[in-house]
């Protein structure tokens, strides 16, 4: 949809809110106040601002649920288009074209504030060439806070509300203030026993590290009771917010304390909260930093299991206490990415030969190399005069062979079997699979999954027939319901083995990515389900890639055998 917008002031989106603690939890004032007021906002008062669509037809009431829609839980790319639009010609500093969500705006602002290029597969932030620099910027005071949240933002992309504070003494400056606050609310009896106490709990944090995080909630209809501790602590910190930028603009001098919103959906409902030391980031080594970070996104994307509203939680307590246990943290590695060509790569236009697929998977297995031990054995012989011959071993004329072993990735393959996927579908897969195992000659790892997951299973390709391997197959569970590719993306992630895998997906892709930014595992890739229209497989390939692009930028490159 292309938009037209008129008479309109261009805008800076401001994230701080005060929702208030008591009666019922309402965000959307606040967010029609902070996001939707600020895009309307008329440059000549004399006539208001106008959005309309290429009909001509004025859309500018249709604004709020245009934001809403990009907000769900999953992605809803036509609102994604049509709503980058419009903030890219409302906002002085936004751009239209960038792949990160419309719930990441607010680090599209900063980072389009100071000149700082989207985070793409050629461009990668880290903390020693874009944190810790913006840390030290911040403390000397010759920068806003701006360039050290867009660093952190594009660097991590953390799916939670922040807050920063100057130093640890600035952190304890808020805590006597919101004792004051909180001692007159008691004495008033407007806090319940509850909430009470955790805020005593929260009083004997202290933010000596580079970060500090708390749980909030298990979900959105969680913790939403008038004066909970979700919603209070929440309210006092940005209120402290605007009451030191108040201070700070009358003295002339540059707020301690400041607001990091990295997603939308959690500055209005957060479930999560981060207190992050800038003077603790400044003075940080580079794997400290890299490791802090991780593992807060490591914590987001486990589920969280239990929460008590009375007693405070910390969100990172439970990789902390394993990472104890281990000895160490395992800080995620940075996969080697395809190149940025996702945006030029075509589909093919008729569906992909066995050749094709044979192809591509060995191209990608001759990309991700050795590795000790595997099921994918490549044998080579060759003939040499250091070993002798075994039929005439005291000949030294005649030469010896030895065979060597290498070992390829493995390959594990899993299965769409969803109630989109017809018996047929199901079987083409399966036969196109086996062709392709028996030509590589490996055995390989099989799950087949819609909204569950199968057991995994070996099955033993190496030197069968087809008619073998077909049993083998048919012993193998075969899961029906829904789809859900997300159960696969955790279950690849859970462990490291899974991970150094070639994983192959085979689907019709007829499924909608969630509008969260979660950890794909960066060695799965995917192929088309056979005996399926070619133009409804492209259609829905097309819409699950431009779908994904927040997630992974580069996954039009991981179509195997769909693109060109």
């Amino acid at each position: 949809m292309t938009i037209t917008v008129t008479n309109q002031k261009p805008a800076v989106l401001d994230a701080v809110h005060t929702i208030p603690c008591a009666g019922d939890y309402d965000p959307i004032p606040a967010l029609q106040h902070a996001l939707v007021d600020p895009l309307l906002e008329p440059l000549s008062p004399h006539a208001p601002a106008a959005v309309v669509d290429s009909s001509g037809v004025d859309i500018t009431g249709d604004v709020p649920h245009l934001i809403m829609s990009c907000l769900g839980d999953t992605m809803n790319t036509g609102a994604e288009r049509t709503t980058k639009e419009l903030l890219g010609q409302t906002m002085i500093n936004y751009d239209s074209a960038t792949s990160l969500p419309v719930g990441e705006l607010f680090a599209v602002q900063a980072g389009q504030s100071n000149k700082m290029p989207a985070p793409s597969p050629r461009v990668i932030y880290t903390p020693q060439g874009d944190i810790i620099p913006a840390a030290k910027s911040l403390l000397a005071g010759v920068a806003d806070d701006s360039a050290f949240f867009a660093s952190v933002a594009y660097a991590f992309h953390p799916n939670t509300l922040a807050f920063w504070f100057q130093s640890s003494a600035a952190f304890d400056g808020f805590k006597v203030w919101l004792n004051q606050q909180t001692q007159t609310m008691t004495s008033a009896n407007a806090l319940p026993g509850t909430t009470s106490q955790w805020l005593t709990d929260f009083t004997t944090l202290s933010l000596t590290g580079a970060t500090e995080s708390l749980l909030l909630r298990k979900d959105d209809s969680d913790g939403n009771e008038e004066f909970s501790s979700a919603r209070l602590i929440i309210h006092m910190l940005m209120t402290y917010v605007e009451r030191q930028r108040a201070q700070a603009q009358t003295n002339g001098t540059a707020p301690d304390t400041g607001i990091m919103p990295f997603t939308v959906g959690e500055l209005f409902c957060p479930r999560s909260v981060v207190l992050v030391n800038v003077e603790a980031h400044a003075r940080a080594a580079p794997a400290t930093v890299q490791r802090e970070w991780s593992l807060i996104n490591q914590s987001l994307a486990s589920p969280v299991k239990v929460i008590s509203n009375s007693s405070l939680s910390k969100l990172t307590s439970l990789p902390r206490a394993a990472a104890r246990a281990a000895a160490a943290v395992n800080v995620r590695q940075q996969p080697g990415l395809p190149g940025a060509r996702s945006a030029q790569v075509k589909f093919r236009k008729q569906p992909p030969s066995k050749r094709d697929l044979f192809k591509d998977i060995s191209r990608v297995l001759r990309r991700m190399g050795k590795v000790n031990k595997s099921q994918n054995v490549l044998r080579t012989t060759k003939t040499t005069y250091l070993k002798a011959n075994r039929r005439d071993p005291d000949d030294f004329n005649k030469p010896g062979r030895i065979t060597s072993a290498r070992y390829m990735p493995d390959l594990h393959v899993y299965v769409d079997t969803s109630g989109s996927i017809s018996q047929e579908n199901y079987q083409e897969a399966v036969l196109m699979l086996i062709r392709i195992a028996k030509k590589l000659n490996v055995n390989l790892y099989f799950n087949s999954f819609s909204d569950i997951l199968s057991q995994e299973t070996l099955l033993k390709v190496e030197n069968k027939s087809t008619r073998q391997i077909w049993k083998e197959f048919t012993r193998v569970p075969k899961v029906a319901g829904g789809t859900d590719f997300q159960q696969v993306w955790d279950y690849i992630n859970a462990t490291a083995t899974r991970k150094r895998r070639l994983s192959l997906m085979i689907t019709d892709f007829a499924w909608t990515p969630p509008s969260a930014r979660v950890d794909h595992p960066p060695n799965l890739y995917y192929a088309p389900c056979s005996a399926m229209a070619w133009s409804t497989m492209v259609h829905y390939a097309g819409l699950y890639a431009d779908a994904m692009k927040h997630i992974d930028p580069s996954i039009r490159q991981k179509l195997l055998g769909m693109v060109v």
